[in-house]
């Protein structure tokens, strides 16, 4: 969450906005930490790390990389070549800063969607004195470009749809303004607002959809919705329910076979929070009606403040991702760093390594970490995370 870490910073006012070239004299962060079944192998530095997004171009891998931070410090948007994990290399450097910039990749591959939570500053390109979602076309990756803005009742998160050319803008707002704007993104340099869905009490805070986009599940802070969306224009909604114990319902997720959901906890919103913190909730979708709730994690130690932090700050859950099989979970954990989650037997509270409930295969806390999102891509052995304080690492899973 962390609405009001920050501000802004990126290129020049015009649709034609290019990226610049990669800034070489930078200082990686420092390959350092602590950890177990799990190493640190390379790192890219910028301040100001939010979200990520994958995709194959071209037969090569690219992370889509956001920051918040000012230009200056690394802030906007950074492609990095990742087709051999343990040696990324940043390919472009969008200098277009906008607050939260939460990442999204249309179905098609085409285009990148940069979430703007906050009116942008000088540097946002077309976000200047607005709130709402940067288009920007990756064909070639190396040469992004901003096409277009769509202008919202503030953008916290989007959500591109997985099989069309639609965007649900999730705003986090409540009262009458909490509501689902549903935008039409066929022609990417004129995004169209197709209808807003009345979403009472709290807008969401992110959504997410299944496979082909037939249902999606918000998180929306005090509560969480099921919505059948085989006809993306007119959502409805099917089931509404919270999870035990949750303060902030923040990021829910289908998992890849349909079958559950993964709900997550940000207490605090990711500001001073003692450890473990927040929660992730395991929920047996099976019926494809009710949602079962089966069990729940968090990690199992007190953790205390590290080389290069002077507290331990939010400690709790935040963006996960699931790998292919649905077998497995990495998720940021803020300052306690990137957790990697074996997730075949779901049942139960999930403490300990017994393989009793979720069990915690392995961990890694970087020297001076802040991990906001934390997310596996292609090859299961490697982790990406998007850190608040050092930019982009790369894990390697080492257990067997």
């Amino acid at each position: 969450m962390r609405k009001g870490l920050v501000a802004a910073a990126a290129a020049a006012i015009a649709v034609a906005t290019f990226a610049m070239p990669v800034d070489a004299k930078r200082n990686p962060a420092p390959l350092k930490g602590e950890g177990k079944n799990m190493k640190i192998v390379a790192n890219i530095p910028y301040a100001g790390g939010t979200d990520m997004e994958f995709a194959t171009i071209k037969g090569r891998d690219y992370a889509f990389a956001g920051s918040f931070a000012q230009v200056k410090d690394g802030g906007g948007l950074h492609i990095i070549d990742i087709t051999t994990p343990a040696k990324p290399k940043e390919v472009a450097w969008l200098k277009c800063s906008v607050n939260q910039n939460d990442i999204q990749i249309t179905f098609d591959q085409k285009h990148v969607l940069m979430a703007a939570d906050s009116a942008g500053g000088p540097e946002s390109c077309l976000a200047v004195g607005k709130e709402g979602f940067l288009i920007v076309n990756i064909e070639n990756p190396a040469k992004p470009k901003v096409v277009s803005f769509a202008e919202t009742r503030s953008s916290h998160n989007t959500t591109a749809h997985p099989t069309k050319p639609y965007v649900y803008n999730s705003s986090s707002l409540n009262g009458t303004n909490g509501i689902i704007q549903i935008w039409s993104i066929k022609n990417p340099a004129k995004p169209e607002l197709v209808t807003n869905y009345q979403a009472i009490p709290l807008a969401p805070h992110d959504i997410s959809f299944n496979k082909d986009g037939s249902k999606a599940v918000t998180a929306s802070i005090n509560h969480f919705d099921i919505l059948d969306t085989s006809d993306p224009e007119a959502p409805m909604i099917t089931f509404t329910g919270q999870c035990p114990g949750c303060s902030i319902t923040h990021d829910a997720k289908f998992t890849p076979d349909d079958t559950g959901i993964v709900i997550g906890d940000e207490g605090g919103g990711g500001g001073g929070y003692p450890c473990p913190g927040g929660a992730l909730y395991f929920y047996d979708y099976s019926s494809g009606t009710v949602p079962v709730l089966t069990g729940v994690y968090e990690p199992n130690e007190i953790l205390f403040a590290r080389e290069g932090q002077s507290d331990l700050g939010g400690c709790t859950s935040h963006v996960f991702d699931f790998d292919d099989k649905g077998e497995h979970i990495s998720i940021s954990w803020y300052t306690a760093g990137t957790r990697y989650l074996d997730i075949t037997n779901p049942v139960g509270p999930t403490f300990g390594e017994n393989g009793v409930g979720v069990v915690e295969t392995g961990w890694f806390m970087p020297d001076g970490g802040d991990s906001w999102s934390s997310k596996i891509y292609t090859d299961p052995k490697y982790i990406f995370s998007n850190d608040i304080a050092r930019g982009f690492d790369v894990f390697q899973v080492t257990a067997k």
